[in-house]
C-alpha cells in the first residue's frame, strides 16, 4: 500500500459546489497530489499528497483508478476546471525559433528512448518562448484523462519554469529553482528572467541531491554562497534534505505564488510552498 502524506478538506467543500471548483492535479509513476480551489473565492478547498507503493506502482493505472473512486471529492464529480500535469523526466524545451511543427518526437528522441508504448505530446509557452515536448506512457495518461474527466493536460515543468521565470525578471536577480518530489529533484537556474539551466534528477541519497544542485549552480556560472535557492515541493525546515543544502547555500527561500488562494482553518498550518507546484499549473 502506498502513504498518504496529506489528505485535507475544508469544512467549506461541498460536492453539489463542484462547478465553482479548480482541480489541478499532479501525477507520476511514484506520487499523486491534487488541490481544489473554489475559483468564486480563491480560497483552497482540498490538498491530498499521496505517495504509491511498490505494488501499485507495478499496476499504475489500475490504482490511480482505484484511488479516485475511493476519494470523496473525485468520483462522480465534475469539477469546473480540472487540470492534469505529469511528472515524468523524459521532456526537452525547444525555443520557437528552432520548433518545425509535424514531428516533435524527432526532439525527444535526440534526448532519450521514446517507447512504443509511450505517447508524445507538445505544449508551446509564450512566456518561455519555446516548446515543451514529453512522453509519458499512453495507457496512463488515456486512463488519468477519462478518470478525472481532464480536457488539459500538460508537464508540470511548464507552469514551473514559467514561474520561476517570471519571478527572477521581476526581482532582476540571478537564482537556482528546486522542486522536490519523492527522490526527484528538478532544478532550474535563472539569469534576470532568462533560462540558463534546467535538468531532473534522480537521487538515492541526500549527498547525492547536494551534489546534482551543486553541479546546476556550476553548470549556469553561479555561487552558492551567493545565490539564492528557491524550493517547492515536498522539502521542510526540519527534514535532512534540507538541512544538507543549507551546509552549502547560505541564501535559501521556499517559493510562493504571487497571489495564493487564501486558506480555511483546516489547511493554515500547511506551508504553501508544498502545493506551490500545483498552484503554477493555472
Amino acid at each position: 500500500m502506498g502513504v498518504s502524506n496529506y489528505n485535507i478538506t475544508s469544512a467549506a467543500f461541498q460536492p453539489e459546489r463542484a462547478s465553482d471548483y479548480e482541480l489541478s492535479i499532479l501525477t507520476g509513476m511514484d506520487s499523486f497530489a491534487y488541490i481544489l480551489r473554489d475559483r468564486t473565492q480563491n480560497t483552497l478547498v482540498a490538498f491530498r499528497s499521496y505517495s504509491f507503493g511498490r505494488e501499485e506502482r507495478a499496476d499504475w493505472a489500475e490504482s490511480l483508478v482505484s484511488l479516485i473512486e475511493a476519494d470523496h471529492r473525485l468520483q462522480g464529480l465534475r469539477h469546473g476546471k480540472t487540470l492534469l500535469a505529469w511528472d515524468t523526466p523524459v521532456l526537452t524545451l525547444v525555443p520557437e525559433q528552432l520548433y518545425t511543427p509535424g514531428n516533435p518526437s524527432a526532439y525527444l528522441e535526440q534526448l532519450a528512448v521514446v517507447g512504443l508504448d509511450d505517447e508524445v505530446r507538445h505544449e508551446h509557452f509564450h512566456e518561455l518562448a519555446a516548446e515543451l515536448i514529453y512522453s509519458a506512457r499512453r495507457e496512463h495518461i488515456l486512463t488519468a484523462e477519462r478518470a478525472l474527466h481532464s480536457l488539459r493536460t500538460q508537464h508540470f515543468a511548464g507552469g514551473l519554469l514559467t514561474a520561476w521565470s517570471l519571478r527572477s525578471r521581476r526581482l532582476q536577480h540571478q537564482s537556482v529553482s528546486c522542486s522536490v518530489r519523492e527522490n526527484r529533484l528538478f532544478i532550474a537556474g535563472h539569469d534576470q528572467g532568462n533560462l540558463s539551466f534546467f535538468n531532473t534528477f534522480h537521487y538515492h541519497t541526500t549527498q547525492d541531491a547536494v551534489y546534482y544542485l551543486l553541479l546546476a549552480y556550476e553548470q549556469c556560472g553561479l555561487a552558492p554562497d551567493r545565490t539564492p535557492l528557491y524550493l517547492s515541493g515536498d522539502v521542510t525546515l526540519n527534514n535532512e534534505l534540507y538541512s544538507q543544502f543549507y551546509r552549502y547555500v547560505e541564501d535559501i527561500r521556499f517559493s510562493a505564488y504571487p497571489a495564493p488562494p487564501s486558506t480555511p482553518p483546516e489547511l493554515a498550518g500547511i506551508p504553501p510552498h508544498l502545493y506551490f507546484d500545483l498552484l503554477c499549473l493555472g
